[in-house]
Formats: C-alpha cells, structure tokens, sequence
C-alpha cells in the first residue's frame, strides 16, 4: 500500500493528449501498483475534471454506503456524480484514459493542466484554469492566515 507521503499531489503540469486521447501522468504522481489500482474522475463544479487515486476512492466508498436507498436526495447525488464519472488505471507507461463525456465537460481538446492538490488531482483547460487561478496570489495569503501559516 503506497504511504500517505508517496501518495502527494503537487505542482502544475501542462501535458498534451496523444492521437488516442490518453495522458500521461507526471512520473511523480505514479506510484507502485498504479496499473492494477482504479483511479476515479468525475465532474468537478469548477469545470475541470477531478481524479481521485484508490485512497481517496475508498474514503468516498465508506461515505457513500452512509447514504440510505431511502434518502432520495443523497440517492440522486450519488447517481449526478458517479453517473457522469469514469474509472481507470494506469497503462505500463503512466497513460491514462479518460471517457471523453469528462474532456467535453472540462473543455479539454488537446492541452492539458494538471494540478495537484494534495490527495488528489485536478485536469484543466489551460484557459478556465488561468480564470481559476486568477488573483491566486490574494487568496493564497488567505488560505496561509486560516490555517496559522
């Protein structure tokens, strides 16, 4: 099992999708077992593609089975994300391949920014990500002074 430490997501990568719509990963963020583990993407309301590793999935796994058949709400919340989500492992090569539903959603055509945010990663479109980002400086200063930085 790869320790919370191996496990860290961080930086900013800028990747282009090959003719077969795959993408490689930064060797960084590829850890023993990546290619029989399953990785999970979904949708993420800042309109980029979110990609949990198996650690991460199983947390989600134990939550979501809190969630009773008869809780209609939380049942049609379960479905809107995993509905739309994929699952996926990594290739021998450190590929992955991503259902292009998710690439149309984040506006993803040829280049990519891959994001780090520490237990999982993010896949942009290198213009909403800019967007995103925008006063990054502002709000960095901010997140720093809430957690006593």
């Amino acid at each position: 099992m790869v320790s919370a430490l191996q496990s860290m997501y961080a930086g900013e990568f800028r990747h282009n999708l090959d003719a077969k719509k795959r993408l490689t990963v930064p060797s960084k963020w590829r850890f023993e077992g990546d290619e029989q583990n399953k990785y999970l993407a979904f949708k993420d309301p800042a309109g980029c593609i979110t990609v949990y590793p198996p650690a991460m999935v199983a947390k989600l796994q134990e939550k979501l089975a809190t969630i009773g058949m008869g809780d209609q709400e939380g049942q049609r919340a379960i479905t809107q994300l995993l509905g739309s989500s994929d699952t996926f492992a990594f290739d021998k090569s450190g590929r992955i391949n991503i259902n292009e539903r998710l690439y149309q959603y984040a506006g993803i055509e040829k280049e990519v920014v891959l994001v780090g945010t520490v237990n999982k990663f993010s896949l942009w479109n290198p213009e909403r990500y800019a967007a995103y980002v925008g006063e990054g400086d502002a709000n960095i200063a901010n997140i720093l002074g809430k957690l006593g930085l």
